[in-house]
Order: C-alpha cells, then structure tokens, then sequence
C-alpha cells in the first residue's frame, strides 16, 4: 500500500472517529436499535404519531406559507429505504423542534422512486428535484425580507440521505443547521 492511500485511509477513520465523538453530544440517548427497527417499516408508520403532519398537493402551500413558525417538509416514498431512512431522522428531529419549527410531509409515490413525469410534476410545483428531499423554509415573519412576499422558494433544499452507520452524525448537523441557520 502506498503512503498516499495510507494516509487518505487514517484521515478517513480520523474523521469517522470525530464524527461519532461529535455525535455523542446531542444524540448520546437515542438508541440506534430502536432507529434500525424504525428504517424498516413504511414511512406512514415511522411518522404515525410523530409532530410530522402530512400534507398534500392541494394544502402544500396553504401550511407553508400559512405558517409563521420555519418549516421542514419531507418529499418521501412511502416504501423506499431511503425515504425510510429519512423519515426516522425526521422523527427524532421533529419530537426536539416541533414547538418552534413546522413539520410536514408530501408523499410522492408509495412505492419506490418516482417516473421522470412525476418528478417533472413535482419540480414544476414545488421545485423538488429527486426523492427523497427536504426543505427548509425560513418563515421567521419577525425577518422577511421585503421583496419575497410569499414562500415559494425553500431558504435551503438537502437531497442527502442518512445510512443508519452515520445516522448520529446526520442527526447532529441537522440540529446544528437548525439552530444556526434557521432559529437564529
């Protein structure tokens, strides 16, 4: 092995070692067996009885730009690993902020990842370009900005999604992107 790869390798289990160090300070209480049970049943069920309301095509806009709170919509599959993923990230970080952030979900297709003309559709409408996504929307009416009047622009979108291995770490930046960028 070259020295090269050797030290691509040490700063790689490095950053993993920090990160998980990292995520010990907000998530050391979740129980990542719990979570891994969560990411395998469909997202209606991981989100049933959460902070997480479900929306649709026609209350979307009615919720987001109606609320005077921040909001964090989801766009999911209802049976899709990646969207299960999410949807457990989603849960956790809904039951922390649901008192001073708006959460919705919009489910796109049951099963799956979308066809080219749903996600058309839904970049058409919403600006969503794969899924599963997130928005972010900084509807804090005490700083609007003048000229934006109306929501219809995400102040942040993520298309990443959480693996259960690093789950924690995503859990964290999630919370700290809350708190700096959206709760400031």
């Amino acid at each position: 092995m070259r020295s090269e790869e050797m030290v691509r390798i040490l700063e790689w289990i490095l950053c993993v070692a920090f990160a998980a160090n990292v995520s010990a300070s907000f998530a050391a209480e979740i129980k990542m067996a719990e979570v891994e049970a969560l990411a395998k049943l469909p997202v209606r069920e991981i989100l049933k009885d959460s902070a997480v309301q479900e929306v649709d095509g026609e209350t979307y806009w009615k919720f987001v730009r109606g609320s005077e709170r921040p909001v964090v919509v989801m766009f999911y599959s209802n049976e899709d690993q990646d969207s299960q993923n999410l949807a457990t990230l989603v849960r956790y970080i809904a039951s922390d902020y649901s008192s001073r952030v708006a959460f919705y979900r919009l489910m796109v297709v049951p099963k799956g990842k979308p066809d080219r003309p749903t996600i058309a559709r839904m970049q058409a409408a919403y600006g969503l370009d794969k899924v599963p996504g997130t928005f972010f929307y900084d509807n804090d009416t005490g700083k609007m900005v003048l000229d934006r009047e109306e929501y219809d622009l995400p102040t942040f979108k993520e298309y990443r999604t959480p693996g259960l291995f690093l789950w924690k770490v995503y859990y964290n930046k999630v919370r700290a992107y809350i708190d700096k960028s959206i709760l400031d």
